[in-house]
């Protein structure tokens, strides 16, 4: 437990609203992980200089400090333990300025992507990355965790989005690399080590974002397609072509298809032919129907090529919603079928084919109740791999991960390391590397308070 005379210096630097413990913690939504409040005490800092109080206290005391943003990660990264303080953002939650000239935002670590995203269209601008969890997330939780999201492809994930940094450090020191441009060669690039790193570290307070210009009109169509193979050859050729303005690629394998339009969809989605791969793609052009025409002409070709077999385009944005709906409410998998394992993986999509070829026949193999889901970010290969039906998680992991390192591919694409993917990390990651995060963490957290037993 927490003695009394800290409880009292941590109410002396946030103030009594600012430390929260019994019911006013109980009133917190725990997010998606139930063990995220076990701590049983947050404090919520409303500014740096109260964060940098309340590390260096912490880092005195050798108390362990669990960061949290919008507390939607799903490997762990924020649970925490009695003994332990949660230091939550939430209170950080000011856009600083928005420049519509330079195309960058400065924000607090709290801000979310929604809260950013609107800010950014008064200006038309946008954030360059989105993600469903959009109105939860925050910009420093994001940050922490390399978020990726469906607009990777085209804008990079979080690492790419971010110009300048305001970081605490364990020991209540500030480094304030907040520069608001993309060239700024000042010696090491010392924000990306932040960038990724789950809390443990340091704390993200501010950060300068860069910014993109916004999408135009839409158009979003629901393709069936004959293989993974045509789907990787599909997304290239809208890339080339100069007809239309490929934002987004979303992947859904079979399975998952139905599961999703049988329980989301309208029966006009069901109605498209039957496929081993769907995407959902979406363009933009100067006007509606411009977009309209260009990608029904881009894929009528694909369709006499053989690449597609079937295609619905959203007619208005009630059907466009529809449509993203089957995507988006991933968590209808859950709900129909409850306790399955769940893996965040990239594979280079020369490799897709082969990959999903081996995760059906391994998911075959595993019995007649055993269920595979595969569905995710089609551009850059990000893959969100659901198995129910099974207890026995090893043998899953033995699936999934079998020939992944092999083929270039990676076993945490875009939710972190937390608590849930340690193992693998320690297996499967290149010893030097891991020495040198260790190294870096003995550095920069000697006595071990930044979010501990995560990531490593």
């Amino acid at each position: 437990m927490i003695p009394e005379n800290i409880l009292a210096k941590l109410e002396l630097i946030v103030g009594a609203s600012g430390l929260k413990t019994g019911e006013a913690l109980a009133m917190i939504h725990p997010g998606s992980d139930e063990r995220n409040l076990d701590a049983t005490i947050m404090v919520t800092p409303r500014t740096t200089r109260e964060v940098s109080a309340v590390l260096r206290l912490c880092n005195e005391q050798q108390i362990a400090v669990i960061p949290h943003g919008g507390r939607t990660g799903l490997v762990g990264g924020t649970v925490s333990l009695v003994g332990q303080i949660i230091l939550s953002l939430s209170s950080m939650n000011t856009i600083e300025m928005v420049s519509a000239s330079a195309g960058t935002a400065i924000v607090q670590g709290g801000v979310t992507l929604f809260a950013l995203q609107e800010a950014a269209a008064h200006h038309h601008l946008s954030t360059g990355i989105d993600i469903a969890s959009r109105g939860t997330a925050t910009i420093g939780g994001m940050i922490s965790t390399n978020a990726g999201g469906m607009e990777a492809f085209r804008h990079g994930v979080m690492r790419q989005r971010v110009l300048g940094l305001e970081v605490v450090l364990p020991d209540g020191r500030v480094m304030s690399d907040m520069a608001q441009v993309p060239k700024s060669n000042e010696g090491y690039d010392l924000k990306q080590l932040f960038i990724g790193a789950e809390g443990t570290l340091g704390i993200v307070t501010r950060a300068v974002i860069k910014l993109t210009p916004p999408d135009a009109m839409t158009a979003t169509a629901l393709v069936a397609c004959q293989s993974a193979a045509a789907a990787v050859l599909l997304f290239h050729q809208l890339q080339a072509n100069h007809d239309v303005h490929l934002l987004r690629a979303e992947f859904m394998a079979h399975d998952y298809f139905v599961v999703a339009v049988d329980h989301l969809g309208p029966p006009s989605l069901a109605s498209i032919a039957q496929a081993p791969i769907y995407l959902i793609i979406e363009t933009d052009a100067a006007d509606q129907a411009q977009a309209q025409s260009a990608l029904e002409n881009a894929l009528a070709l694909t369709i006499e090529d053989g690449l597609v077999l079937d295609a619905i385009l959203a007619q208005s944005e009630k059907e466009r919603r529809e449509i993203w709906n089957i995507r988006e409410d991933s968590s209808v998998i859950d709900r129909v079928h409850p306790n399955g394992h769940w893996f965040d993986i990239s594979v280079p999509l020369q490799h897709l084919e082969s990959w999903l070829k081996q995760f059906h026949e391994g998911i075959a193999m595993l019995g007649p109740n055993v269920h595979g889901f595969a569905f995710g970010h089609l551009g850059d290969g990000n893959l969100h791999i659901g198995v129910a039906g099974i207890s026995d998680k090893k043998a899953v992991k033995s699936l999934i991960y079998a020939t992944l390192r092999e083929m270039g591919g990676s076993f945490s694409a875009e939710h972190g390391i937390g608590l849930d993917k340690k193992t693998e990390l320690a297996r499967l990651a290149d010893p030097v590397k891991l020495d040198l995060m260790l190294s870096l963490k003995s550095l920069l957290d000697p006595n071990g308070i930044m979010n501990p037993g995560k990531v490593i």
